[in-house]
């Protein structure tokens, strides 16, 4: 053989080496996600696994269909379940916002209230005046950790504040303006 087609060979060598040792060494860092929904009527099923690492589903009413009949001082409740299905401990897991409708005019009168009901545990406290998300993606809370095999009940409120003297909107009639106006969304989890 000649020394300039040795050359090429003993390159493409070191070359294909590299890459492959590469992507060995690269290979634990890359994880895939796969969400599933399935909606029986009654109950929805989130699931998200990220790679093999962890299997995470959350049932119960964390769909929140339009609703438009609240009035001030109104206080709705829904109850959801966050599961970890594998036997890895599930780190980070965030609960975002998806499908939502808000036609609150002032998006400050509508507030939320989250309860880790397993742990006895307010998340998010109504002092904390969290408003009801206007777009899709926000953040609702993150950094919840499971344990392999566990699970933990939550209770979330939407309340509407009736708070006339801290500038609550009123109509031409003296009527809250944001009256009647829907609000809605659902619940998923995401993990980090």
């Amino acid at each position: 053989m000649d020394e300039k087609k040795l050359n090429r060979n003993m390159y493409f060598t070191v070359v294909c080496s590299l890459v492959i040792l590469i992507a060995i060494a690269f290979s634990g860092t890359y994880s895939f996600f796969v969400a599933t929904i399935k909606d029986d009527g009654e109950s929805r099923t989130t699931s998200l696994q990220a790679g093999s690492i962890a299997n995470v589903t959350i049932t119960g009413d964390s769909l929140i269909e339009p609703i438009t009949n609240m009035i001030p001082d109104d206080r709705y409740q829904r109850t959801f379940k966050i599961t970890n299905n594998s036997d890895s401990d599930a780190e980070n897991i965030t609960l975002v916002w998806k499908n939502v409708v808000n036609e609150f005019v002032n998006k400050d009168d509508l507030i939320i209230i989250l309860k880790n009901t397993t742990t006895n545990e307010e998340l998010i406290r109504e002092s904390a005046n969290v408003a009801f998300p206007s777009v899709d993606d926000e953040v609702l809370i993150s950094g919840i950790d499971l344990d392999g095999g566990a699970s933990n009940d939550f209770e979330i409120t939407i309340y509407y504040v009736n708070d006339p003297d801290n500038n609550q909107m009123i109509d031409e009639n003296g009527a809250p303006i944001d009256m009647d106006r829907a609000f809605g969304g659902e619940i998923q989890v995401k993990l980090e």
